[in-house]
């Protein structure tokens, strides 16, 4: 590896000093001292080639190239400490060129981050945007830090500047951001507030279904059942991918006001547009209680039989064993469901459209790839 990364280091230098010394004497005396730097490196001796290397910087800045590349790789292989002195000492170079000041400061503040000093990063990111150098990556690594820090008003200002300074729309991620604080509101029982971010987040996404969901759950627990039917809804036609996640508490609103024709209604409607089995189960559950244990189990075998799904057998089986008599069970139903459950258990109930993490439970920003909105629920599966 580090005879590569040598190799790699020495024709940069090459070429860059070729195309800019113009003497030779200069050239001779940066030649020596660096593939002496190089010698080092070549017989793993590190410390002593980024002594030689620092001393390089503090004379001159003819070799910034390739000890900036060489911090940088040093950073990736995890060796931190090395990545910080190297770039440190190009940055306190006498008379450093601002553009090379300005490449430094970002390279030192990615290797704050992979140090897990965010503090210091923060500092070098924002005068990197004070000083409209490398703002949009500058901006992205801010927008890291404030999420990192859970510092959400921070986290939106950087995600709309960078927004502007892009034109790479940010509007699904912002929105989130006023989603956690909408949560941060909720944990200390403003409810209140906590509507005030939402109608914030709506305002930057109205087709936001985490926004309208937290609406409707806040509604709920205040005993408004039509207005949370209302925002459940919402959220069902931003994105019916997350009709799995929406119907449970839907469905308690319905019971809630009674008003269960209404919701088979709406069941029947949502069974016409996505291909998921939530629906065709929750219209199930609500026939059983309607008309009987036979009439759910005749609707629901009709739909398997154009639909299968783990899940619809295994409610079949089921409400096969709650209308059976004990003398009549088939034991072989007890071996099936067995078996079913324990394949569902395996299987996560939602993915990650981006990096395929898969999840039991809702995460709004994936765990893996740290991206927005992405983890959805499986139709084949819930």
């Amino acid at each position: 590896m580090m005879a590569l990364l040598s190799g790699v280091l020495m024709g940069m230098y090459l070429a860059y000093v070729l195309r800019n010394l113009t003497t030779q004497k200069k050239f001779e005396q940066l030649n020596h001292r660096y593939f002496k730097g190089l010698n080092y490196l070549l017989n793993d001796e590190s410390d002593k080639a980024i002594d030689v290397f620092i001393q390089l910087a503090e004379t001159s800045h003819a070799t910034f190239e390739p000890q900036l590349a060489l911090g940088n790789l040093y950073r990736k292989k995890g060796e931190v400490d090395k990545a910080i002195k190297l770039h440190q000492a190009l940055i306190a170079q006498a008379q450093l060129p601002q553009r090379y000041r300005t490449r430094a400061l970002l390279a030192i503040g990615k290797d704050y981050m992979s140090a897990g000093l965010l503090d210091r990063a923060e500092v070098l990111f924002a005068e990197l945007v004070e000083l409209e150098a490398h703002t949009p990556e500058a901006l992205k690594w801010l927008m890291d830090i404030y999420q990192q820090e859970q510092d959400w008003l921070q986290a939106i200002k950087s995600a709309s500047r960078f927004q502007a300074a892009t034109g790479r729309s940010m509007r699904k991620t912002i929105a989130h951001f006023h989603c956690e604080l909408a949560d941060v509101s909720r944990l200390a029982n403003d409810d209140d507030k906590a509507l005030q971010h939402l109608a914030a987040a709506l305002r930057v996404d109205k087709a936001s279904v985490r926004a309208h969901l937290s609406i409707g759950l806040i509604q709920q627990s205040n005993n408004n059942h039509q207005a949370a039917i209302d925002s459940f809804k919402q959220a069902i036609e931003a994105d019916n991918s997350f009709i799995p996640i929406v119907l449970e508490p839907m469905v308690n609103s319905y019971h809630a006001i009674q008003d269960e024709a209404a919701l088979s209604e709406y069941l029947k409607s949502l069974i016409d547009d996505y291909s998921g089995i939530s629906p065709v189960l929750s219209l199930t559950q609500e026939i059983h209680q309607l008309s009987g244990g036979q009439a759910a189990q005749n609707f629901l075998r009709n739909h398997l039989k154009d639909k299968p799904s783990f899940k619809g057998l295994d409610m079949l089986i089921r409400l096969d064993g709650d209308n059976d008599d004990s003398d009549s069970k088939n034991p072989d139903d007890a071996i099936l469901k067995q078996l079913i459950d324990g394949l569902l258990a395996k299987q996560p109930r939602l993915r990650c459209r981006k990096c395929g993490f898969g999840a039991q439970s809702v995460h709004w920003q994936c765990p893996s790839c740290k991206n927005w909105g992405v983890v959805k629920p499986i139709d084949d599966v819930v």
